[in-house]
């Protein structure tokens, strides 16, 4: 039986039938007529060598109600790489107007370190940067964005995203995709064994507070799946990291009623390059990727805390962590073996312990330094309205 449970204070919208596609596609290219919807993906130039970018966008390049790809790629100082990633990206997508920006570019760079000084590259760098141009180019329609790396991509995944935002009767002005993380095994550690188990363990410490039962009613708060208005979207406060999915959930928050905000089963187990455990060890990028959502995600809840509170609190939510990570490890265990996936004890127990010493440090940090600042950078639309120089040149640094 499909699953049509209804969180107290989240609106779901499940995945219950199938629609027509071309009914589908027709119902949405009437409902952007007005309001065009721009696909923003942020990307590591080394997607473009990969299986699973060129897929993409030769499906997206025949999904009409799309008008137009802002590609905002990092990871590379050559012109020349990002020249040959420009041509193909562009052969792959056809006719469909593309934005390519160049985040660690000599222009963008600069331009991320007026907005920030203590810059530094990454998906949420990306995201910004994306909805920037997007608003200094005078978009005013919607945006949807996803991860590059899904291998298993089908266009159902820009329909769904985008259904909530154009239908009027919705009256949805943000939309978060969920689904499994499974391919004969579970993934999704950093959801499963950091953030669900981290969550309980705030409430334990500091009671009921509406910010964290905000954040425990999404079933996959980690994923690069959503889509908004983008007038709403350009009010967002975002990280220049991996912080940025759950800094965006409390912008949700902070900023939008309940009956504003959504979370969409996306229907499929979207199969992702994952970041693997080899030879007893934890990859160090999963560490790097768990520290900086647990940062700010302490951020976000003790921002208003004492610097010594606020590591007395660490402490005590590190021990509650502790007790409730191997709690939720034991319910994914029961899933697996229900399920005949395979599950490595071990593997999730390396997971835990690597979580639980960043933890830990974040937690030292604090009795000297306070809640780090997880780099939050202004609003697009701030920054964009605020420097006429700045507007100028977010715009004459994209490749198209």
């Amino acid at each position: 039986m499909a699953d049509f449970y209804q969180h107290a204070r989240l609106p779901t919208l499940h995945h219950l039938a199938t629609p027509d596609s071309s009914e589908r596609e027709a119902e949405l290219t009437e409902l952007t007529r007005e309001r065009p919807v721009a696909l923003l993906l942020p990307a590591l130039h080394t997607e473009v060598h990969r299986p699973a970018l060129p897929s993409i966008l030769r499906q997206v390049a025949e999904v009409p109600y799309i008008a137009q790809v802002v590609i905002s790629m990092n990871g590379t100082q050559d012109e020349d790489i990002i020249s040959s990633n420009l041509k193909a990206c562009r052969e792959w997508l056809g006719d469909k107007p593309l934005t390519l920006l160049w985040n660690d570019g000599p222009a963008l760079d600069a331009i991320h370190r007026q907005v920030t000084p203590q810059n530094t590259h990454g998906k949420g760098a990306n995201i910004w940067m994306g909805l920037s141009w997007l608003h200094a180019s005078g978009h005013r329609g919607i945006v949807i964005s996803h991860d590059t790396d899904i291998l298993n991509y089908g266009p159902s995944l820009l329909a769904k995203l985008c259904y909530p935002i154009a239908h009027p009767r919705l009256g949805y002005r943000f939309a978060k995709g969920y689904y499994s993380r499974v391919a004969g095994r579970l993934f999704g550690r950093v959801t499963r064994l950091l953030i669900f188990p981290l969550i309980h363990a705030y409430q334990e410490v500091l009671g009921p507070m509406p910010l964290l039962e905000h954040l425990e009613n999404f079933r996959y708060p980690l994923s690069g799946e959503f889509s908004g208005d983008s007038s709403t979207l350009s009010q967002f406060s975002l990280p220049s990291s991996w912080g940025l999915e759950i800094a965006m959930l409390c912008e949700v928050h902070r900023q939008l009623r309940i009956s504003e905000m959504c979370q969409v089963d996306l229907g499929f187990h979207y199969e992702h390059r994952h970041r693997q455990l080899e030879h007893g060890t934890v990859e160090p990028g999963l560490v790097t990727a768990a520290a900086d959502v647990a940062r700010c995600l302490a951020w976000q809840v003790l921002r208003e805390s004492q610097e010594q509170a606020a590591e007395s609190l660490l402490r005590l939510v590190l021990e509650r962590y502790k007790v409730r990570a191997q709690e939720w490890m034991d319910r994914y265990e029961h899933v697996a073996l229900l399920n005949g996936l395979a599950y490595d004890r071990e593997e999730e127990s390396l997971a835990i312990t690597a979580f639980t010493e960043a933890l830990a440090e974040i937690a030292e940090k604090a009795a000297t330094q306070g809640i780090l600042h997880p780099n939050l950078r202004p609003p697009p639309a701030q920054s964009i309205q605020a420097s006429d120089s700045l507007r100028a040149n977010v715009l004459a640094a994209a490749l198209t």
